[in-house]
């Protein structure tokens, strides 16, 4: 087997393939687990159209879940970081406070933070910092090349300052959302019922680098319990193929695709 991409336009029948393809294999190994990934708000929509596919009308050896769930499932099976995962709201309150005590060393946004909404709004900024890994050290550099542009380069400094304390006190008390696949990594080769799951990618328009690494890491996993044979995924979506495709390679995974 390979790391397969289906390709094809929008409304071309990509979903259906898989899924039809996905249930055909689940009846013929019921000793397996099949375990689709979309994204969290997919999850429903992809199990109510899998029941009304199947000729059962049931799944009982498919999971729909996203990496987040995912995550969890691993989590209930090996045990891992005993730490609270940060909720939104928990993120949000976290913020406020990180905020008022870098009150000082704002020069923009202190005056802003009592806004309805703004809160939120640097939260959703920091969170996609968290999510690409974009390190205090290359916002010290896009500080260092806004000079020209005032007000950036001082947006861009209290951007710093909260990301930098808000790290600070998260890191030893809370597992924030996105460091979850991180946790994921770790306890993927620990995972037994992994190691008899067939998965499949649905949904998807890109991924995030901490996606990319679960993803290595399971067909790491999963070449070496096969003793060097290639794992087959299904990524219904053109997304971030050439970064797989190379991904694999370095692993020795072989690629297929299919239009």
């Amino acid at each position: 087997m390979a790391l397969q991409f289906i390709f094809g336009n929008s409304g071309s029948g990509k979903s259906r393939y898989l899924y039809e393809q996905i249930i055909r294999e689940s009846q013929v190994h019921p000793e397996k687990n099949y375990i689709v990934l979309v994204p969290e708000q997919f999850t429903m929509q992809t199990q109510r159209e899998l029941v009304h596919l199947h000729p059962s009308k049931g799944i009982l050896n498919i999971d729909v879940l996203s990496f987040g769930r995912l995550a969890h499932r691993v989590f209930e099976e090996v045990g891992t970081d005993r730490r609270t995962v940060l909720t939104e709201t928990g993120k949000n309150l976290m913020l406020r406070k990180v905020a008022i005590e870098q009150k000082e060393n704002l020069q923009v946004l202190g005056s802003r933070m009592d806004r309805p909404g703004y809160v939120s709004e640097v939260k959703s900024v920091l969170s996609e910092l968290m999510q690409y890994e974009v390190g205090e050290e290359a916002l010290e550099e896009m500080e260092r090349f806004s000079a020209k542009r005032p007000l950036l380069q001082a947006k861009l400094h209290d951007l710093r300052c909260l990301y930098q304390a808000f790290l600070a006190y998260q890191r030893e008390r809370f597992l924030k959302p996105e460091e979850l696949l991180d946790v994921l990594c770790n306890a993927i080769p620990r995972s037994k019922q992994l190691s008899k799951t067939v998965l499949a990618l649905d949904g998807f328009a890109g991924f995030t680098p901490a996606q990319i690494k679960v993803i290595e890491e399971l067909l790491i996993q999963w070449l070496s319990q096969r003793r060097g044979k290639a794992v087959k995924i299904l990524i219904p979506q053109r997304g971030d193929q050439y970064q797989l495709v190379q991904m694999c390679q370095g692993v020795g995974i072989r690629c297929d695709s299919r239009a």
